[in-house]
């Protein structure tokens, strides 16, 4: 099993779901315990998730102290900071408790956790891993063990190993029992977890029961399937509990399964698309993605669908409007940036919206009752830029058009990129209506600075030499934004410029979702990121591409993503509320593992894909990442003096119009 290396987040859920338990803090001795009254002012504000003010409580309180009660404290105080997402004032903490730690068994695994925990966040999975060793034995305290299972439950997570950290999590699961409440917790990560795997993986990797991990494989399977209604559900997992009769799954936990309500034929939906206008085709291929998930239905299941024609954008109000008057309860779309950007001035939307676009993120404007779903392909660059992090690149090069789309993409790569703590050391703009693009590459690759050096030394020595001219030897990869055609122009060409062996990392663009192994050999390998549904192979569900494409023939056309758009906006109709109210939900969809951020965007996280001799196959599923606030050295305490150790005070054919 590889692990990749360099991911960068922070332990989301994990480290939440410890937080809530009292298992972080070991069973002190009599001479590491705090006197009650304190004891009960950190834990308020550890409960009121006020870690700043409990960091530095805990840090005065251990400058008042003696040993070993001081120790103590200070790596409590440690913790906490981390929590408060402040590294800086944690490692500072660490510096001074290293040399003690040594004569506590307990002490000395919480304070190799903790620099476990930072490596993960500043993106050195070598050093978390090596960190990691050695594993704790059963004498370890549970809550220590519970800290391990969930930092290697995170390692996995982030390198693209969903099924050993479902592992880690259904470790963790058993661990925590007695307490239901955060077996709660752990038990719906679990089941996200494994639910962000395709139903091929599921099917294929799934042991034979009765293991636990086979039942939780199952109810992920489940969960996917998206079943109408919550009577049908109940008989399926009544099904289940039969096969699994032992399986330590919640019956809280199932019956919040139950509660996902689904959509009913008594519920009216408005969908509000184009007619005529740059958009036809564009919402033509949303709209029979959105009625194939529809008529996977069972007839008494269906809402009662009305469309209206929202070619204008200036009418989007009065359509709105005349939707709630003929009784509209929901509404998807509009598909015209402005529109959206026009119900978002609304100061109230009285029915909820699915709007098929999403405004500027630089804009302060969110509405509660509006969602935006898009095909941005600046979400696409963030995710390559992760991907680059995640496997150990540093020192980045950009190859993108010129014109708007070439423009986005390339900035959002860059302050991603950057946010990470990577470099670009040379970004170069081509003009897609051109055929030859060596100058661009040569300035990208400095390979006119190599031929220069050359010109100048034969001028010099009065003689012609026999030399070879020579790219640039500090990038670790590029960054290319192309589509097919011109893809399959610039590779030969940066292979002609000696940058054959620079990993290329590129966009969906560049692969038309039709194979076409003649034509696309001349990528080479290249590894670009793209929605799933066009690359599994799903031949058993029933809204596949396979399936689907001999109902619609322009499924493989230029907009074959729209048509999954279209069945994931059907499908989250159900679940806004619920990814609304619980953060850490997510929407396994055919254009991506779904989620919503803090102004109700939805985000998708995307799959992998190599081209190698002309043929794309999928290779992982990108994880789900924050950028870190902190600087990006290595972890090294040694460098740290410890009298610096203080207490502390207090897209053009994507849906994304203009």
């Amino acid at each position: 099993m590889q692990i990749k290396r360099r991911p960068v987040a922070i332990l989301i859920l994990l480290i939440l779901i410890l937080q809530g338990c009292a298992t972080l803090k070991p069973d002190r001795q009599a001479d590491t315990q705090l006197s009650t009254e304190a004891r009960e002012s950190v834990d308020l504000l550890l409960d009121n998730e006020s870690f700043e003010a409990a960091a530095s409580l805990l840090q005065t309180l251990a400058q008042q102290s003696e040993s070993p009660l001081r120790e103590h404290l200070y790596l409590e105080a440690a913790e906490t900071w981390l929590k408060a997402r402040d590294v800086e004032k944690s490692l500072l903490l660490m510096g001074r408790l290293e040399p003690v730690s040594g004569d506590d068994p307990d002490f000395a695994f919480r304070l190799r956790m903790l620099k476990t925990e930072i490596a993960i966040l500043r993106g050195d999975i070598d050093q978390a891993l090596d960190l990691m060793e050695p594993a704790p034995g059963e004498e370890t305290p549970i809550p220590l063990r519970l800290r391990y299972h969930a930092n290697m439950a995170e390692i996995f997570r982030l390198s693209g190993n969903l099924l050993e950290s479902a592992r880690e999590l259904n470790v963790m699961d058993m661990l925590l029992e007695g307490d239901e409440a955060e077996r709660l917790k752990t038990q719906e990560l679990l089941v996200q977890t494994l639910a962000s795997m395709t139903d091929s993986a599921l099917m294929l990797l799934q042991p034979p029961p009765p293991s636990n991990l086979s039942g939780w494989m199952e109810l992920a399977r489940l969960t996917k399937q998206q079943i109408a209604q919550p009577a049908d559900l109940a008989v399926a997992l009544a099904d289940w509990r039969e096969r699994f009769p032992d399986h330590p799954a919640l019956q809280d936990f199932l019956a919040g399964l139950l509660e996902q309500r689904g959509l009913t034929s008594s519920d009216h939906i408005a969908i509000l698309l184009p007619r005529s206008g740059p958009y036809k085709n564009v919402a033509a291929a949303v709209r029979d993605g959105f009625m194939a998930a529809w008529y996977q239905q069972p007839l008494e299941y269906r809402p009662h669908l009305r469309f209206y024609d929202s070619s204008n954008p200036e009418e989007t109000l009065r359509t709105y409007q005349q939707a709630l008057l003929q009784g509209a309860q929901m509404v998807v779309g509009p598909l015209n940036k402005r529109a959206v950007s026009m119900l978002l001035q609304l100061e109230t939307l009285q029915q909820p919206v699915l709007a098929l676009n999403q405004v500027d993120e630089n804009t302060t404007n969110h509405h509660p009752n509006l969602f935006q779903f898009g095909l941005a392909p600046e979400d696409e660059a963030e995710q390559i830029a992760e991907r680059a992090w995640l496997e150990g690149h540093q020192h980045a090069l950009l190859l993108t058009p010129s014109g708007n789309w070439g423009d986005r993409i390339a900035e959002r790569f860059r302050q991603r990129w950057i946010a990470l703590g990577g470099i670009v050391l040379e970004q170069q703009q081509y003009n897609a209506s051109e055929n030859d693009f060596s100058y661009p590459i040569r300035q990208l690759l400095n390979v006119d600075e190599s031929q220069a050096r050359i010109r100048a030394l034969q001028q010099l020595l009065g003689t012609k030499l026999e030399s070879e001219f020579r790219r640039r030897m500090d990038a670790d990869f590029i960054f290319l934004a192309a589509r097919p055609q011109k893809g399959r122009q610039i590779r030969p060409q940066l292979r002609f410029h000696h940058a054959g062996n620079l990993p290329i990392y590129t966009t969906s663009h560049i692969y038309s979702g039709i194979a076409n192994d003649e034509k696309d050999r001349d990528l080479g390998r290249i590894s670009f990121i793209d929605t799933p549904w066009l690359l599994e192979n799903e031949t058993q569900n029933a809204l596949s591409r396979e399936n689907l494409q001999r109902l619609m023939p322009g499924i493989k056309g230029q907009y074959a993503r729209l048509y999954a758009m279209g069945i994931d906006s059907y499908n989250l109709l159900a679940l806004l509320q619920q990814l609304q109210t619980q953060p850490g939900r997510t929407l396994s969809g055919k254009t991506g593992t779904l989620y919503l951020d803090e102004n109700n965007r939805l985000h998708r996280l995307l799959a992998w894909a190599d081209m190698e001799q002309g043929s794309a196959k999928i290779t992982g599923y990108a994880p789900r990442m924050q950028t870190p606030a902190y600087d990006q050295s290595p972890l090294d305490n040694s460098a740290i003096p410890t009298s610096q150790i203080l207490p502390q005070p207090s897209s053009p054919d994507q849906p994304v119009a203009p």
